[in-house]
């Protein structure tokens, strides 16, 4: 099935029919760590289909006690956690500023748009989604057994596969250290700004990808990666 923005009515009835909060609480309640502190919405910059042409280019910053209140306003076209921890985050959502935190959740993003494939001029397809994912479950079974992380969780991301490592050592790491494994693991198609922390937001489980129309889905195996699973009911009409 092709990949595709969704229409803002496509998002609202996802959001009305088909996300739960949830189960977005029981990912990470499952894996033993705190709802993140710091949420942030696209509504729709990078398709352009949006409620408002204003909100275009802008991220809205939110905790996640107003999760389903932004949902409802923007009927978003990204969901977004900030993978920092911060001591007053309260006051960063006043200022904005998010220079200073404590500690920063290690993801690494393998991206299908990052690996060669004949697909190119269609920027994805379940040809190079499926070797992302073989990929994605290599570097996990490595960071296993070289870096001894116990905690890796996956999620299809839409257009890739994000890496959760959830150790709390992995957090503490500095910008050196991941830079170090950036280059340790460079074979893999990872996007350095990720795993190095320059980029704090990331995907949010069970949420919308709109650019392409697909659930960002928790994976436990490649066997177990059904990209069907991935495909809202909206879809499913085309």
């Amino acid at each position: 099935m092709k990949f595709r923005a969704s229409t803002l009515d496509e998002r609202k009835k996802f959001y009305k029919s088909e996300f739960r909060i949830n189960n977005l609480k029981s990912w990470f309640a499952d894996n033993k760590i705190k709802i993140p502190q710091i949420w942030a919405i696209d509504a729709g910059s990078d398709s352009g289909i949006i409620k408002d042409k204003k909100w275009k280019n802008f991220l809205f910053y939110f905790p996640f006690k107003e999760l389903k209140e932004k949902i409802e306003k923007y009927a978003p076209e990204d969901i977004y956690y900030d993978r920092n921890i911060y001591s007053a985050p309260k006051k960063i959502l006043k200022t904005l500023n998010f220079d200073k935190c404590m500690s920063q959740e290690l993801v690494f993003d393998i991206d299908a748009e990052n690996i060669t494939c004949l697909c190119r001029d269609k920027k994805v397809c379940n040809k190079c989604i499926r070797l992302a994912c073989n990929l994605a479950f290599e570097m996990k079974k490595l960071l296993e057994k070289n870096e001894n992380f116990k905690k890796i969780k996956i999620v299809y991301s839409g257009k890739g596969f994000h890496i959760h490592v959830l150790d709390n050592n992995a957090s503490k790491l500095t910008t050196e250290q991941r830079e170090k494994l950036n280059k340790k693991y460079s074979e893999f198609p990872i996007d350095p700004w990720v795993s190095q922390g320059n980029i704090r937001l990331i995907r949010a489980p069970h949420t919308l990808n709109g650019t392409v129309s697909r659930i960002a889905m928790p994976v436990d195996s490649e066997r177990s990666f059904k990209k069907n699973k991935s495909i809202p009911k909206f879809m499913k009409k085309d």
